[in-house]
């Protein structure tokens, strides 16, 4: 966050030194998440597919009359799937989890079905971007943008036996457990504006931003439309 502000700090000094229009916004937005899966049977394996509501605060520059740079940081909410899939056990972790239960010895077939996988994800990302501006009249304009996104990817994975299933004795070799991964990428980013003018200074910014991830925890597209507004100065 420091980084972010220092950089919104430097946007706003080199719009005044060129005498170009400088901007802040915010935004309330969407996160589409389309990652590489794999069907298996009944069960579909990816790392992280899903949507969620996010946030965005921007700041940028126009240098010329239509080309300018912006950063933004982006953070969306946890994506949350139950992954599902098959954990095969050991002999030994089979025969307690039977005796866990009072019964006679499980088939490993059993095991499949109350074994659990659930995970959470999070992408954010803080982007550098280079903007070209069409002016469509009055106080509508067309924005292009495109550059590179900085991620931060969080992905955590549960494993165990759901709750309510039966229950597990502290003894058992079979516990629920976790695993968290945190990971830092960069990849390209591009996307479209609509922005509106409310007043001299006030903008509405409808638009749209795509960006592309290719790393082991999260393999696929990243789709965000978003609306709200921005300050000129």
């Amino acid at each position: 966050m420091t980084r972010v502000l220092m950089v919104v700090a430097s946007l706003l000094c080199a719009g005044s030194a060129w005498a170009q229009s400088a901007y802040v916004g915010g935004a309330v937005a969407a996160e589409v998440v389309r990652t590489s899966s794999t069907k298996s049977g009944g069960t579909t394996y990816d790392s992280g597919s899903g949507e969620a509501f996010a946030g965005a605060i921007r700041a940028g520059t126009f240098l010329t009359e239509h080309v300018g740079v912006e950063v933004e940081y982006f953070r969306p909410g946890e994506i949350d799937s139950d992954v599902g899939g098959p954990i095969y056990l050991t002999a030994l972790d089979t025969a307690a989890l039977s005796s866990a239960i009072g019964g006679p010895y499980l088939p490993d077939s059993v095991f499949p079905s109350i074994i659990s996988q659930a995970m959470r994800v999070r992408t954010s990302t803080t982007s550098a971007l280079l903007t070209a501006r069409q002016r469509l009249g009055g106080r509508i304009e067309l924005v292009y943008l495109g550059g590179v996104g900085f991620s931060r990817v969080v992905r955590e994975i549960a494993y165990g036996i759901p709750r309510l299933a039966f229950p597990v004795p502290v003894a058992s070799p079979i516990q629920n457990y976790s695993t968290r991964t945190t990971q830092y990428a960069a990849g390209p980013v591009v996307g479209i504006e609509v922005r509106a003018g409310m007043t001299d200074h006030a903008q509405v910014v409808a638009g749209l931003r795509v960006h592309a991830l290719g790393q082991s925890v999260v393999d696929g597209w990243l789709i965000r439309p978003s609306v709200g507004l921005a300050w000129t100065f």
